[in-house]
């Protein structure tokens, strides 16, 4: 009994995780619970070290209800404004998924774009996009990225998927996911015409650094090119701007229509901005950006190699 630490806790002992607010008198609960931290906590054969010791209350164990989530790769939202705590079961991005490869067919973007959508409680980003064959024949589905529904905590196993051809990635159609989900995933209000989002970013000084950016580079005329009298310039849409694993780098996407004399060229490309501190004593931030790809050229090139591929195969004498 020695080692126990006497505590007197208020509430549902959900753990100090949240912030408390102004209860009622009548809400609360005084109650009698000991601090065990010679207690050990091992998750799937791993040793864990959490912030706070395990509390004991009436021969039960409790533990800080967000950190053990994180931990079991669940989401924990919680809302002072309904007093509810969300606890959503997630796929944790580092854990290996053994998903069947059920890849039904290739498409290719047409009209993408990115919002807020809210599910089971919490806010996540989603891209959305209807299709188009390589013929260039469009289709009325909607698709869902997978990558997006995942992080959703949706199980995604058993889904028919697709691959869009340009970036490579899987997808899922809605007809497809209703058949998986009993709540669909629903939009919220968005504070964006442009139709995309800025996910993994909270910084407010950095968001208003990425969407000035945006906003000032999505008509553009180059005054300086040596044929601006035959009308060169381009406009760009917008799709989705991604924080990646490197601090103050984002992975931006967005579709660009070149005017050049008489011809127009449309193109999807993906892109890397670098957010960069102007001063010390200043909030702003200046962005450069690099490693520039045009996916349909990217493309083109890929298709026309794998042409070149199948015909040498066929001029080649075969090998005894």
């Amino acid at each position: 009994m020695k080692q126990w630490k006497r505590v007197l806790i208020a509430g549902t002992l959900l753990g100090s995780t949240f912030t408390a607010g102004v209860f009622a008198e009548d809400v609360l609960q005084r109650v009698e619970a000991y601090l065990r931290p010679d207690f050990n906590i091992v998750v799937d054969g791993t040793p864990v070290k959490l912030d706070g010791p395990t509390l004991i209350y009436q021969d039960a164990s409790y533990l800080p209800l967000k950190e053990l989530g994180n931990l079991l790769g669940a989401n924990i939202l919680y809302k002072d404004v309904n007093k509810t705590i969300y606890i959503n079961s997630r796929i944790n991005p580092e854990q290996v998924v053994d998903e069947k490869d059920l890849t039904t067919d290739e498409f290719k973007f047409k009209n993408p774009y990115s919002i807020m959508v809210n599910y089971l409680g919490a806010e996540y980003p989603l891209l959305l996009t209807n299709a188009e064959d390589k013929n260039n024949i469009s289709n009325r589905l909607l698709y869902y990225r997978l990558s997006d529904l995942r992080k959703m905590g949706i199980e995604t196993g058993g889904m028919k998927k697709s691959k869009e051809m340009l970036t490579e990635e899987l997808y899922v159609t809605e007809t497809e996911l209703k058949q998986f989900v009993k709540q669909m995933p629903t939009q919220t209000r968005s504070s964006s015409a442009d139709r995309y989002v800025v996910a993994g970013e909270l910084n407010t000084k950095k968001l208003d650094a990425l969407q000035n950016y945006i906003k000032t580079t999505m008509n553009s005329q180059n005054k300086d090119n040596k044929d601006r009298d035959r009308g060169f310039k381009y406009t760009s849409k917008p799709i989705i701007v991604e924080k990646t694993e490197n601090e103050n780098e984002y992975q931006y996407i967005y579709y660009q229509t070149t005017y050049f004399d008489k011809y127009i060229n449309n193109r999807y490309v993906r892109t890397k901005l670098t957010l960069t501190k102007r001063e010390l004593d200043s909030d702003g931030y200046t962005i450069n950006t690099h490693a520039m790809t045009d996916l349909n050229e990217q493309l083109d090139i890929k298709e026309r190699r794998k042409t070149e591929e199948e015909a040498k195969k066929v001029l080649d004498p075969v090998m005894p």
